[in-house]
């Protein structure tokens, strides 16, 4: 999940500048470059304009030049006063991730380009740059009149979960509405006497709590005889001020113990979020330097009990693999965090469109399968559809897409908004009903984090086709968490809603006919004119929450919402909210939502959006993780 606001991002840009010394002249100069460069910022952070953002970034870059190590310690010193934020989260982000920028912005042509690059990608700030990657050229041509497979008639259950995010320091009865990206934990500045006290099932404005997880593993054989499972990324928290390499393989171990334990006769196939690293969303790449093998080895002897020996290996390369469980199917793991925005190692060469070759491996594994005749299911965490997605990547992905499916590639699997969500992709020219040949899935997210209630999803799949005939979510409403802490009872986890019997009402289906793209585009067309409809899949949306905020018919949210769901690529999406750091400005668009659920006020700051009270985009915490 990302978790977003510019003023971090661009305060660790400042932070890169200056590492104090202790002699009278090297800190007089200090706070002299401090003085300068916090205009700079502030008209940044202020007016969030194009040319401020840039401007900003090559006065950092300019400060850099003459001496690095001046002061991360002013860098932290600007960060709680420019983000209202504490001191211990400013610390923590500069320590992790301060260097790491520097690094990346010294080798970026800020002004050639690179800069507005950072200011879109990072901050919504200046418009989106051309898309260069360019065209991609194929093994084959496309075949002239590819055939999907008839369904055999045939369904099994597959599990889908996504976004984890366990809180192993998740502690019943404190605070839920802190100063701090995550709360329910014992802080050391924590009221004595909590102004919301979070209950042990778990809390709108927290990471989920073990006993939450162990329950959802527990409830699911009640529901699905599941074939096999798969878990579209990020298991560790969102305490990214506090993620390092020490800390998140042993939360990785313990999710993955946990669900072998709950599955015993199950596969699961996973898949790398932006989270599983530490530092959160950083994946170095061969253009940027820098080693990430420790964590592919972890996650390859976490997976190994699932998966066979040469895909183990591959895990082990930068996290990507394909397997197949059955004669005739096959499932590709992506890291698509070699697109997601945040990752600054990708900054620093931004022409390296494809980093370790990942699409053209793809492409190598999917002329395999169509040469085999066999089905492909694509699984990732960032979906390239997203807008954190970048657009050069993303553009390389769709014409993937649309050379292999629907003939090959049956179905995609993302994660990371924790929504309950799809995209759809379109072959070349209209995007129509007719010319609708992919889906991907979003899956529900396990964390409330934040204002949704934990969920998971099963499919009915056809074990010819492999493609779904219905999609099943399952949900626990969380406001009535406390209630379960007073009755000593437990979540009460039910079926949200089915796919086809929902929206099968407004667009019918055939028995044997799966819900194809084509299918999902009629039914986004329905709700361009039949508000209820579109209203029920808001709610589905939010996990039946209710704290998303309106999309009222009138506004401009529903035609964008829509628009984004037939945005399989990230440059087509429908709209390019800017982030904000004023509280005023939040406050005003989901005064109802924040008064609500966040009596501090201190999570508008936590989210990335676009000043609507619908919240278009994604949730989350500071600087875009």
């Amino acid at each position: 999940m990302r978790i977003n606001v510019p003023s971090v991002i661009l305060s660790l840009v400042a932070a890169s500048t200056v590492i104090a010394a202790p002699t009278p002249i090297k800190l007089e100069k200090r706070n002299w470059v401090v003085d300068k460069l916090k205009p700079l910022f502030t008209k940044a952070f202020q007016t969030l304009e194009c040319g401020a953002c840039v401007a900003a970034i090559a006065g950092a870059k300019d400060v850099a030049w003459i001496n690095e190590n001046w002061v991360l310690s002013a860098g932290k010193d600007l960060c709680p006063t420019i983000t209202k934020m504490p001191a211990d989260f400013c610390n923590g982000m500069v320590d992790l991730y301060g260097q790491i920028l520097l690094d990346v912005i010294l080798k970026a042509d800020i002004t050639g380009g690179d800069g507005k690059l950072l200011c879109h990608s990072l901050g919504g700030i200046c418009p989106a740059p051309a898309i260069t990657s360019g065209t991609l050229t194929f093994p084959k041509p496309r075949p002239a009149n590819p055939v999907v497979p008839t369904p055999s008639g045939q369904l099994v259950d597959v599990l889908h979960m996504s976004d984890w995010h366990v809180d192993e320091q998740f502690t019943a009865g404190s605070e839920a509405a802190c100063d701090r990206p995550t709360c329910c934990r014992n802080y050391a500045d924590s009221p004595a006497t909590p102004n919301r006290t979070a209950a042990s099932w778990g809390d709108y404005n927290c990471d989920t709590p073990v006993k939450l997880t162990q329950d959802l593993l527990s409830y699911i054989p009640k529901v699905a005889n599941v074939s096999f499972a798969i878990m579209t990324g990020d298991i560790p928290p969102h305490d990214v001020w506090l993620e390092n390499n020490k800390t998140v393989g042993p939360i990785e171990e313990h999710a993955y113990d946990e669900m072998a334990a709950a599955l015993p006769a199950n596969k699961v196939y996973p898949t790398v979020g932006n989270h599983e690293s530490g530092p959160a969303s950083l994946f170095p790449t061969p253009s940027s330097g820098g080693d990430e093998s420790w964590l592919y080895a972890g996650l390859a002897d976490d997976w190994s009990r699932w998966l066979p020996s040469d895909a183990v290996a591959s895990v082990k390369n930068y996290g990507a693999y394909t397997v197949s469980p059955t004669p005739g199917f096959r499932i590709i793991s992506l890291n698509t965090n070699f697109c997601y925005s945040v990752n600054f190692y990708l900054y620093a060469n931004t022409k390296d469109y494809d980093p370790f070759g990942e699409i053209n491996w793809l492409i190598t594994q999917l002329q395999a399968a169509e040469d085999a005749g066999e089905r492909v299911w694509i699984i990732g965490h960032v979906g390239p559809s997203m807008p954190d997605c970048l657009e050069n990547w993303s553009a390389l992905y769709y014409q993937v897409i649309q050379r292999y499916s629907p003939h090959v590639v049956a179905e995609q699997f993302f994660g990371h908004t924790h929504r309950d969500e799809f995209a759809l992709y379109y072959g070349p020219g209209a995007k129509s009903s007719q010319n609708a040949i992919a889906t991907a899935w979003v899956g529900p997210s396990v964390t409330p984090y934040t204002n949704l209630n934990p969920g998971f999803r099963v499919y009915k799949v056809d074990t010819k086709s492999w493609n779904i005939f219905d999609s099943q979510t399952y949900v626990a409403d969380l406001n009535e968490a406390a209630s379960w802490d007073a009755s000593n009872s437990s979540p009460n986890w039910h079926l949200e809603y089915s796919a086809r019997q929902a929206y099968g009402a407004y667009v019918p289906i055939a028995d044997n006919a799966p819900l194809s793209a084509s299918w999902w585009h009629q039914v986004t067309t329905v709700f361009e004119s039949n508000d209820a409809a579109f209203q029920k899949f808001w709610t589905y949306r939010g996990k039946s929450a209710g704290l998303q905020g309106d999309c009222a018919a009138g506004s401009t949210c529903p035609a964008q919402t829509i628009c984004n769901l037939r945005a399989g690529k990230s440059s087509d999406a429908c709209s390019n909210p800017k982030l904000t750091t004023h509280k005023r400005e939040m406050a005003e668009a989901e005064a109802a939502e924040v008064d609500a659920r966040d009596p501090s006020g201190l999570h508008s700051l936590y989210r990335r959006a676009e000043t609507k009270s619908w919240d278009q985009k994604l949730c989350g915490l500071p600087f875009g993780f």
